[in-house]
């Protein structure tokens, strides 16, 4: 479940509103028969891969708003994993370019303003913008 959810956010970029299916609502209805709620998910589950193999971003969508409104019912958060993966790369990106700003102040303090250039251009090719400052290189992320 997990894998699909975090597939389909990297395929849609903008998430859908999660809806609850018919099918689900019934099952839950249904003295909270969980085990046909499950097999409901699952189901939406196998939809979606299906999906993101044929790229077929509308069913991918609609599956991805079904599986996350279900587990919201059912109160699992699993969405909450990808969040927290994406606040470790966050960390793990600031370290690397961190790690690249030291070695550029080290080259510029020996004096290789080619090697410091090139770091520089370096990370500006792949997005990352490097101010100098009185205080030190100081980086973020180009807006465009």
């Amino acid at each position: 479940i997990e894998n699909f959810l975090d597939r389909a956010r990297e395929t849609l970029g903008q998430l859908p509103v999660p809806l609850v299916p018919d099918d689900f609502a019934e099952a839950m209805d249904d003295d909270l028969a969980v085990p046909r709620a499950l097999a409901v998910v699952h189901n939406r589950v196998r939809v979606g891969n299906a999906a993101l193999a044929d790229r077929s971003h509308e069913v991918v969508a609609q599956s991805y708003a079904e599986v996350i409104g279900m587990l919201d019912v059912l109160g699992l958060d699993l969405p909450t994993a990808g969040v927290e993966r994406s606040e470790r790369l966050t960390e793990v990106l600031d370290q690397l370019i961190q790690l690249a700003l030291a070695q550029r102040q080290a080259a510029r303090e020996r004096k290789d303003f080619k090697a410091s250039d090139a770091i520089r251009d370096s990370l500006a090719a792949i997005g990352v913008v490097v101010e100098d400052t009185p205080d030190g290189p100081r980086w973020k992320l180009d807006d465009h």
